[in-house]
């Protein structure tokens, strides 16, 4: 019998962003994994791909850390590559969050360039789903890409990590016709996506920034939550899998893994990766907050002939509506901007979001920079959420 070589992950404490400690952890992570050689040829143009959701400090554990882009930037630089970062947040630009998060002060430390993702359209005859992706253009102008994202939670896909963080290629607006799609076709829609995504850029190396992670109300306003930890390895599905089972989370919460696994897409069972470094063991936490489920309504509902009422009022009773809470909200009309159906418009003196309308893509809660969108779940959705707490905490 044929022996499948593991995929390899590294587990690296580094307890804070201190810079030349951060510096050596990394390098420590990417020895483990074989070394540089092993993703990245001198003379290679390099694109590190950061989490920049929106313009936020460092503090709130938003974005990628600035320290985490800046010590990997240094070692590619060091080993005579061009560096570049590039990202396409939801709304504004790549170099206006890059501005507020740190990371615009690391590219003129270090002479380098913030990029914006243009379109373009590609061929992609081996997608399984998708054979044709918008994509931004600096993917078809860079050697390699080197994947930087955050763990966070995520109110729609209950976490966003490795995978998730490459529908960042997807440019800007083109996002919420995304999320039309999936109010229609489900959840497992965009996951395909998202995993097709990462078979399209195979980024030659994945580093999740999980020191100060997020945790709760992802992915704009969750709480902040000390792990010191970098995961590391080439395969995004393994990393994935490996931070799910640190933090305590079944693979079946986790869009991205869930589909992954089902579908065949390899690295989803633990005994496909071989852990270096800490042990998971060691450093697993057992008390981080995902966020509540937005919804839980299954997708047979519209075909089980169900009276109308009847789907209406299960529909309700098991999704999350986004309310705007108007005693914080400034009136800026971000969440209008993004609201990819329109459904968000000034009644009287206030804003107001047409519940009948809303597909639940939660963009609004993305970028309202006031905190002032919440989810609020309907009771049967409560009673769920709370089972499925009591469960996690049991199985831990």
């Amino acid at each position: 019998m044929a022996v499948v070589e593991k995929e390899k992950v590294a587990i690296i404490r580094s307890e804070s962003y201190e810079y030349p400690l951060l510096l050596n952890r990394i390098r420590e992570g990417i020895e483990l994994l074989g070394g540089w050689k092993q993703f990245i040829t001198p003379g290679d143009k390099v694109l590190l791909k950061p989490n920049f959701l929106i313009g936020r400090p460092a503090a709130r554990c938003v974005n990628t850390h600035p320290h985490v882009v800046k010590a990997v930037a240094q070692m590619v630089l060091d080993l005579g590559c061009t560096v570049v970062i590039g990202d396409s947040p939801q709304l504004g630009s790549a170099k206006k969050v890059a501005s507020r998060c740190g990371v615009e002060e690391v590219a003129k430390d270090l002479g380098i360039e913030v990029i914006e993702f243009d379109p373009v359209e590609v061929k992609f005859p081996q997608g399984k789903v998708f054979k044709t992706l918008t994509i931004g253009k600096p993917l078809l102008e860079v050697d390699k890409v080197i994947n930087l994202p955050k763990l966070k939670t995520h109110s729609l896909t209950c976490l966003t990590l490795a995978v998730k963080n490459l529908f960042g290629y997807i440019p800007g607006a083109r996002k919420a016709q995304w999320h039309v799609k999936t109010s229609e076709a489900g959840k497992d829609f965009l996951a395909q996506l998202f995993l097709e995504l990462n078979d399209l850029i195979k980024p030659a190396v994945n580093i999740v920034d999980g020191i100060m992670a997020m945790e709760g109300r992802g992915p704009g306003f969750g709480d902040p939550k000390h792990l010191g930890l970098l995961i590391l390895g080439r395969s995004a599905l393994a990393v994935d899998r490996v931070i799910a089972e640190i933090i305590s989370t079944p693979v079946d919460w986790i869009p991205t893994l869930k589909v992954a696994r089902t579908k065949g897409y390899g690295y989803i069972e633990l005994d496909e990766i071989e852990i270096a470094g800490e042990t998971i063991d060691t450093i697993r936490v057992r008390d981080f907050k995902l966020p509540p489920r937005a919804s839980v309504t299954p997708q047979s509902f519209e075909s089980s002939g169900l009276p109308k009422f009847l789907f209406r009022f299960l529909k309700n009773q098991l999704t999350s509506q986004p309310v705007i809470n108007h005693q914080l909200c400034k009136e800026c009309k971000l969440c209008a901007e993004a609201c990819p159906l329109s459904v968000i418009s000034p009644v009287r003196d206030n804003l107001f979001i047409d519940k009948r309308r809303c597909i639940q893509c939660l963009c609004c809660i993305e970028v309202c920079p006031h905190a002032a969108i919440e989810l609020r779940p309907g009771w049967m959705l409560k009673v769920y959420n709370w089972a499925n707490s009591f469960l996690r905490l049991r199985r831990a």
